[in-house]
């Protein structure tokens, strides 16, 4: 299973998310939000909320 979090450092959210998932002791690719408003985040998540965990492809949106 390959994770990745894409979600901003300061993002309270995306800090529950990360905490849980280093409590589970799993794996995961953290990836930087420069701006909500990005083509590139938008294409990730079309309602431009934080955080998305991207689970084989497949991603699940806000905590």
């Amino acid at each position: 299973m390959k994770l990745r979090l894409h979600t901003r450092h300061q993002n309270s959210a995306g800090q529950r998310v990360r905490i849980v998932l280093n409590l589970k002791r799993l794996a995961y690719e953290y990836v930087a939000i420069p701006s909500l408003s990005s083509d590139a985040y938008g294409k990730i998540n079309p309602q431009r909320l934080m955080p998305a965990l991207e689970i084989d492809g497949r991603i699940v949106a806000q905590s």
